[in-house]
């Protein structure tokens, strides 16, 4: 499904912030886990930047793009200065697996990031509510789709070692209209039989909705320095 112009528009903003604090870095070499169509690996091969993307779902037409499972990544140790995973980790079925690889193939460190709502607003606590829902469903079809994990889960789930870590919490605040909301949900609504309890709880998410509006999340951006790898 195409997405919505208002939420591309703010996809892009979180996309951009995450790949100007790589750049910060100043990486000669990346990999980019889950890495999606490879647009960041364009972007920073675009640079002379050296770049790798792994994917489950990758298809080969791209060199530059290997299909690859995170807990078992096809690169021997310290090969890339820098691993990224944008958006990812809640994607993940063995979190610990994957960054355990992801360390082991790391000479730098990691960049990771996940989205973020800023409970403290009441828009964003509805944001939250629909986006628990949204997910449930893609759980419900056999997808791995998890809440989103704090600084504090993302560093529960490295290996053992000495790291440096700094994070930040990035949110632009913009109101995304309520169609398109439903153009997500409406697909996943209309499967679910009559009389299921998240039927009720998508019309108690609507109707907040209308009373509150609609935000799109932030991201935590999360940078791990290796200081000591065991």
């Amino acid at each position: 499904m195409a997405r919505d112009e208002a939420i591309q528009r703010e996809w892009q903003r979180l996309f951009d912030r995450f790949e100007q604090r790589l750049r910060e870095l100043q990486p000669a070499s990346v990999l980019d886990v889950g890495c999606g169509r490879g647009v960041l690996v364009s972007l920073l091969c675009n640079d002379g930047i050296l770049a790798t993307g792994v994917d489950p779902a990758a298809t080969g037409q791209d060199p530059q793009v290997i299909k690859a499972d995170a807990t078992s990544l096809p690169f021997p140790d310290s090969s890339f200065e820098w691993v990224t995973l944008r958006h990812v980790p809640h994607h993940l079925v063995d979190l610990p697996g994957a960054l355990r690889e992801c360390i082991r193939v790391a000479r730098e460190g990691l960049l990771m990031a996940e989205p973020w709502f800023d409970i403290g607003d009441p828009v964003q606590q509805v944001a939250e509510r629909w986006d628990h829902w949204w997910k449930r469903q893609h759980e419900r079809a056999g997808d791995t789709h998890k809440p989103c994990l704090s600084l504090q889960q993302l560093v529960a789930a490295l290996p053992a070692g000495r790291y440096d870590i700094e994070s930040e919490h990035y949110r632009h605040v913009a109101a995304i209209p309520a169609q398109s909301i439903d153009h997500l949900s409406r697909p996943l609504l209309d499967a679910l039989p009559e009389g299921d309890p998240d039927r009720q709880e998508y019309s108690e998410i609507e109707a907040l909705i209308r009373e509150r509006g609609f935000t799109y999340n932030g991201t935590l951006i999360g940078t791990v320095r290796l200081q000591e790898k065991t």
